[in-house]
């Protein structure tokens, strides 16, 4: 019986230690909860996609699948929130939760309620403007953009080093050039300059990432006058990032792109034909198409 009784005592200390860390632990099941869910949820429409493309039936009996899924994760968050309402992180955490079943107003709620108890938590502010601007995209409603840019602002100051930061500020801004324009009290030329050099920064402290180089290589194209050779230059550093075949699609499209907007129509097609031919189609098709068309009329001319 001795080694029931060396259990028993392990057991017990055990028992002991995560009740001292009890919201700690538990936060980080509902997490792993959280995770897992979503998973699931996007296994369950990928392996789904041809029945429930056409078949109503279908979509309905997924649907309810995923809302009982979702609705079990709901429950933990609201049960864990009831017994420890002023747990932050749990706040910020359902927030983002409430994001993936369309909730916009109750996740906004989440992260102000968590800004009350902690006004200058960083990942609060962020979440709070990044969504903000992502309901303003959807619904076309930019009231909220004010209070969006003065919660980034905030962040950059309480988190200069975080480098997701700097790039969730410039989407906003190039999202939103005018109202950043006013807000700024700049011309919006000098937004996308203060956008680039948000993502100078944001490269500076992640060097590697490819979204964040990519996404840089694009707001150039909205500069005046065009700097054709920069873009070049830069589309050719996010190409060396690249780890996939959509990446490497996307960054021939994107030099086809820079191509077109410098009428250098040959060339649009020749950085078309090194695209894998499985990713963005439509737009490849319409660029190829618009271009031959150029030259053709150009050819023409006397």
């Amino acid at each position: 019986m001795r080694w029931l009784q060396i259990l028993c005592i392990v057991y017990s200390s055990l028992v002991i230690q995560n009740s001292a860390a009890t919201p700690d632990v538990e936060l980080k099941h509902i997490l792993w909860e959280d995770n897992t869910a979503i998973t699931e949820i996007t296994r369950w429409i990928n392996q789904n996609l041809e029945r429930i493309r056409f078949n109503e039936t279908e979509q309905q009996a997924l649907a309810l699948r995923i809302h009982d899924r979702l609705n079990k994760v709901r429950k933990r968050y609201l049960d864990f929130l009831e017994r420890h309402p002023k747990h932050t992180n749990a706040r910020i955490a359902y927030g983002s939760f409430l994001t993936h079943i369309d909730n916009r107003q109750d996740a906004i709620n989440q992260w102000k309620l968590a800004l009350s108890e902690d006004p200058n938590n960083a990942a609060a502010l962020n979440n709070l403007a990044s969504h903000l601007g992502t309901i303003a995209l959807q619904t076309g409603f930019s009231d909220g953009m004010d209070e969006a840019f003065k919660a980034m602002d905030k962040v950059l100051k309480i988190a200069p080093n975080q480098s997701l930061y700097h790039h969730n500020h410039a989407t906003l801004l190039c999202s939103f050039p005018e109202i950043a324009a006013t807000h700024y009290k700049v011309k919006p030329q000098r937004i996308i300059r203060k956008a680039i050099t948000e993502l100078d920064l944001a490269i500076k402290l992640e060097p590697k990432n490819f979204e964040f180089v990519a996404d840089r290589a694009e707001t150039l194209l909205d500069l005046e006058p065009f700097p054709y050779q920069s873009i070049l230059s830069a589309w050719s550093e996010a190409l060396n990032l690249a780890t996939n075949q959509d990446e490497r699609d996307w960054v021939h499209l994107q030099y086809a792109i820079a191509h077109y907007k410098a009428s250098k129509w040959d060339n649009v097609s020749r950085s078309l034909e090194k695209m894998s031919g499985n990713f963005h189609q439509t737009l490849s098709k319409q660029l190829r198409e618009s271009a031959k068309k150029k030259s053709q009329a150009k050819s023409l001319k006397p």
